[in-house]
């Protein structure tokens, strides 16, 4: 099975999640929660073996879903899925939302390159869990930043979000 297809028995899109251990499995993407410190957690879904029994009473195995939060750091997309269907949730009453309030629902992240090569950003929406900053831009400063040269987020949609 192809890492991108979650398949017909998986609603899902699916993530790499980094166990203990350095292992990594691929895990269906529930949610995307945001902590009321700001940090991006993510709600999995992967199964896991368990005993079950048999109608003669003989011990068999089956999947069995397990359902668990995990930090966003330890959750990688996968290129080509799409993530825009993902659920967020916030801390705080529905509709308590200063970002979106304020309009500012855009960031980019810097991330280091080369000596002498420019300066590598990824324009983040206020959903994603990939984000490492605050919502600081408008659609309007979104959009200029990609025309500028800043890289959206595949995991995000923003390619999609900021046509308009």
């Amino acid at each position: 099975m192809d890492a991108a297809d979650s398949g017909p028995a998986s609603p899902a899109p699916r993530v790499w999640v980094e166990l203990p251990g350095e292992a990594s499995v691929l895990a269906e993407l529930l949610a995307r929660i945001r902590q009321r410190s700001g940090e991006w957690w993510c709600e999995v879904r992967l199964d896991l073996w368990a005993q079950a029994q048999r109608s003669d009473g003989t011990p068999t195995v089956e999947p069995s879903p397990t359902v668990f939060p995990v930090p966003a750091r330890l959750v990688t997309p996968i290129e080509g899925t799409d993530y825009t269907a993902v659920p967020t949730r916030r801390p705080g009453p529905a509709g308590d939302d200063p970002a979106g309030e304020s309009g500012l629902q855009w960031s980019y992240q810097e991330l280091p390159t080369a000596v002498g090569r420019p300066q590598l950003r990824i324009l983040h929406h206020e959903t994603c869990f990939l984000a490492d900053a605050e919502p600081h831009l408008t659609l309007d400063q979104a959009r200029r930043a990609v025309a500028e040269g800043a890289e959206p987020c595949t995991g995000c949609g923003v390619r999609e979000k900021i046509r308009g």
